[in-house]
């Protein structure tokens, strides 16, 4: 396979991730970074082996080298800057959220469509093995009669917050708040094991700043609900659990699943699931996935394949902007 020419955006942990995942996985090779400033640009250069780096961003995008951007600025920043490198002719992953607003989201696609490049959202869970393996499972489950998916960890940065601060991920200016961050997740898992609701009912705690620190989300289908319960401002050390006609699995988490077990609704019962060994990055998954696709775009596998993540992409930012909404 040849290899992507990678150009990142951002120079925070994320980025540091994806960089080392896409080394790991053999199917990039780095190119460039851009930052706004220059002397963090060449730091991350040198500690990364990116071959150039830039404080220009027309520069950046017009580097020939460069097949494909990752994203990983503040929130608000994803959508122009993925709009960019589109009209540039790279394929673009973003990311999560891609998108504040499902109009971005549409212009986003159509436009990566007609440059004929791709863009896809950076959700890493749903590539994750175990989740994989999970989702399967439920699929084949007798009866659903609901579930509670959860995900809130204490960030160091609403510290910040309590000291009359406005941090990025706290921001409304930057598309702050708890559920474009860590809700998120709980929306791709529960889209991805159960489908598109019927409804959503959204109950958010709004911090000083503006945003929500903390949701729960009630999912409503023909036959069950779902509730996702999600945070920055708290830590939640619940598990997440599916409920079926005779059997409750419980998780460990929504993200980096490492354990799970089935347990029986009447004898309570509990057998271990066996879960894959899981990675030592857990961005490497993600990253092969989109090589591959990005690869071979013209495959009729890889076309199917990118239609699923973004059918399910579409359907997550439904989730999201009726949230933000109901907030």
């Amino acid at each position: 396979m040849t290899k992507l020419g990678l150009g990142t955006i951002g120079t925070s942990m994320i980025t540091e991730q994806f960089v080392e995942a896409a080394k790991e996985s053999g199917l990039y090779t780095y190119r460039a970074v851009y930052s706004r400033h220059m002397n963090t640009a060449n730091t991350f250069k040198d500690q990364y082996g990116a071959e150039s780096a830039y404080d220009d961003f027309e520069a950046f995008l017009n580097d020939e080298a460069i097949d494909v951007i990752y994203v990983a600025s503040p929130n608000s920043l994803h959508f122009s800057q993925a709009k960019e490198a589109l009209m540039h002719g790279k394929h673009a992953i973003v990311e999560k959220p891609m998108i504040t607003s499902l109009e971005q989201w549409a212009e986003l696609t159509e436009l990566a469509k007609s440059k004929g490049v791709v863009v896809v959202e950076a959700a890493r869970h749903i590539f994750e093995p175990n989740f994989v393996k999970l989702t399967k499972m439920i699929q084949d489950f007798e009866g659903i009669y609901g579930a509670t998916l959860t995900y809130a960890k204490y960030s160091s940065r609403f510290d910040n917050v309590l000291a009359g601060e406005e941090p990025p991920i706290f921001s409304p200016k930057f598309g702050g708040g708890a559920a474009n961050d860590l809700g998120i997740y709980t929306v791709y898992a529960a889209l991805s094991w159960f489908g598109k609701p019927d409804s959503v009912h959204a109950f958010s705690q709004k911090i000083q700043t503006g945003v929500d620190g903390k949701g729960t989300v009630i999912l409503r289908y023909p036959d069950f609900d779902v509730t996702l319960q999600y945070g920055k401002m708290i830590t939640a050390l619940a598990a997440s659990e599916v409920y079926s006609l005779d059997k409750t699995l419980v998780l460990d988490a929504i993200t980096g699943v490492e354990k799970a077990e089935l347990v029986d609704a009447r004898t309570r019962e509990s057998q271990e699931i066996s879960m894959d060994e899981s990675a030592d990055n857990p961005l490497i998954w993600e990253a092969k996935a989109f090589a591959k696709v990005m690869t071979h775009p013209e495959k009729d596998e890889n076309k199917a394949k990118l239609d699923e993540w973004l059918t399910l992409s579409y359907n997550v930012h439904e989730v999201l902007e009726e949230i933000r909404q109901q907030s």
